[in-house]
């Protein structure tokens, strides 16, 4: 063979090369795509957001209080959870409780609560929220509301009562402000109180409202941190 049909040859082979390698790396590149688009799609696929037993809780953005102090920023549920918490690993639960201020099952219910707080606040976070239920009559504030809380000096709750002779202490976790009912809504409260447990994750291990007539808040929390409650 002449040296330019060699040169020609060569230059087939170059160019074979070069396809080939151009080939895989096109398959390597797909299968990269291929996995990374897998990934997306596990990680994307969306949570199944409600109130009930075993889905991931609606956020809660609203108002705070806390004894003693002014009306604060905004809580918000969703910066309070773990999403990477598991079974067996540290953390705290979170209960939500839904009052209206002049809700007299809510009133009696406040020395429930201070037990309930001295028995589990260790293993558990206490938010509760305050509701308006509408009823005739019953008109609330953000002033009831952190006297409700505080038991201070202010005529107005339980319809008519001074809130300084609640039933029960003080309440000395966070208070929150919902009288719009903005938050009220995307839980499906129709009566107060009402009340949800959260694991540490922020998924919904016990909705009052399936356990009506079965199962109280007490009984509720006993069966789930007995073992574990920090009180007597």
């Amino acid at each position: 063979m002449n040296s330019s049909g060699m040169a020609r040859r060569s230059r087939a082979l170059d160019i074979d090369e070069n396809g080939d390698a151009r080939l895989y790396g096109g398959f390597g590149v797909m299968a990269v795509l291929t996995v990374m688009l897998a990934l997306f799609v596990v990680n994307s696929t969306p949570v199944d957001i409600g109130p009930s037993e075993g889905k991931f809780a609606p956020n809660i953005t609203a108002p705070s209080h806390l004894p003693g102090g002014d009306w604060d920023d905004d809580y918000v549920l969703y910066d309070n959870i773990d999403r990477d918490w598991e079974l067996g690993l540290p953390g705290k639960y979170i209960l939500i409780q839904f009052i209206d201020t002049d809700c007299g099952h809510c009133w009696t219910e406040g020395e429930e609560m201070s037990m309930l707080y001295n028995s589990y606040s260790q293993v558990i976070e206490f938010v509760t929220i305050a509701i308006s239920l509408g009823n005739p009559g019953w008109v609330s504030s953000k002033e009831e509301i952190a006297a409700f809380q505080e038991k201070s000096d202010y005529d107005g709750c339980n319809s008519n009562n001074n809130c300084n002779t609640r039933p029960g202490d003080a309440h000395p976790w966070v208070y929150l402000e919902d009288l719009d009912n903005g938050e009220r809504d995307d839980w499906d409260v129709s009566s107060t109180p009402f009340a949800v447990i959260l694991d540490p994750s922020g998924y919904v291990v016990w909705n009052m409202g399936q356990h009506m007539g079965v199962e109280d808040l007490p009984t509720a929390m006993y069966n789930l941190f007995a073992d574990n409650s920090g009180g007597s």
